[in-house]
């Protein structure tokens, strides 16, 4: 049995800073499921998502006496391995060349126009989340993109749940109708996407 199962994250990494091998272990243990599940989501290959997780906990213990026992651990420890994850992938594309791309990632002529329009989309979209007040903008990518629950978010930002859920309304509301005017051909689609 793990003898440090019933600590707080907070407690490990407070013990993790001096050095100490068992916290580090527990963490280890208690992390290491979800985050290679996590990373063969990205990679879909076993090895290189064993091999992404490893250097995330590598770089823990040489980073220990770094850590900060007041950041949400588990978030820190699933973003630094997205990090890496992504790093991985913009390498591999980089090294990658035209021939090695398999046929079934082709895109045909007919889907052109709707890859285009969906760039479109995406592009408007970034431009208007970077345009939302500094706080909305943070509290609106940890929810819908790093899918942190409100709880998560209020901790990471030191604010109250209902802030938290204020922030992610108004700027749901104001995203959904900006879109809907500017890119109407994706009406139903952001409609899904923002109601969830």
């Amino acid at each position: 049995m793990r003898p440090l199962i019933y600590h707080t994250d907070k407690d490990l990494v407070c013990s993790l800073r001096q050095g100490d091998i068992k916290a580090f272990d527990e963490l280890y243990f208690r992390y290491l499921p979800k985050l290679l599940g996590f990373a063969y989501r990205y990679l879909s290959d076993e090895i290189e998502a064993e091999e992404a997780v490893q250097v995330i906990f590598i770089k823990i213990w040489e980073r220990r006496k770094t850590l900060n026992e007041n950041r949400n651990f588990k978030s820190y420890l699933f973003q630094s391995v997205k990090n890496q994850l992504l790093n991985k992938l913009r390498d591999q594309k980089k090294n990658c060349t035209i021939e090695e791309i398999p046929e079934k990632y082709c895109v045909s002529t007919d889907n052109v126009f709707e890859k285009l329009s969906f760039k479109e989309l995406q592009h408007t979209t970034t431009a208007l989340i970077k345009s939302l007040p500094k706080t909305q903008q943070k509290v609106f990518l940890l929810s819908k993109f790093e899918g942190l629950s409100n709880e998560d978010i209020a901790f990471q930002l030191s604010l109250s749940k209902r802030t938290v859920e204020h922030h992610i309304y108004l700027a749901t509301k104001f995203l959904k109708g900006e879109l809907i005017h500017k890119v109407s051909i994706y009406g139903p689609l952001i409609l899904f996407f923002f109601s969830s």
